[in-house]
């Protein structure tokens, strides 16, 4: 094989690997991105965090009792997440009323507030109810595991 042939060769071939790479990172973002939605909270996908978080620290062992309690507690949060989503878009409407009303702007932060407070107490209950089925033993493992969970934000 000649020098130039060579050469040739190698250049496709880096391209070629280039093109495949950069396919396989698009698709591997679009399936991520449809897996858990926007910012891992949309779509059918929107509560896998906490579900896939439980089921790591807890194993698979606790995952029909975790699965069935998060499905029973999912019901009653929906509705609560849709109403502080609402509350958000009237903080929004009410910044950009025209003319500002402040306190129109400032209920509708309380109200924001409120809600926010009250899918937290919706949080806290079902991990209270959680630990209650728990043995000693997933309790713990729960706990060691809490030390190593990074919130990075949350959306409510």
């Amino acid at each position: 094989m000649s020098w130039s042939r060579t050469r040739t060769l190698s250049v496709v071939l880096s391209v070629v690997l280039f093109v495949s790479l950069a396919l396989n990172l698009f698709l591997a973002g679009t399936m991520v991105g449809r897996w858990g939605g926007p910012g891992g909270h949309g779509g059918e996908g929107r509560h896998w965090g906490a579900k896939f978080w439980l089921s790591q620290a807890l194993g698979a062992d606790a995952a029909p009792k975790v699965e069935a309690m998060w499905e029973a507690r999912r019901a009653k949060l929906e509705p609560m997440r849709e109403a502080a989503r609402q509350s958000h878009r009237a903080i929004k409407t009410a910044l950009s009323a025209d003319p500002f009303d402040p306190n129109a702007y400032a209920r509708a932060l309380e109200d924001s507030l409120s809600r926010r407070t009250a899918i937290r107490a919706s949080h806290h209950a079902f991990m209270i109810e959680l630990a209650g089925v728990l043995t000693p033993e997933q309790r713990a493992k729960l706990a060691e595991h809490a030390g190593r969970r990074r919130w990075r934000h949350h959306r409510q």
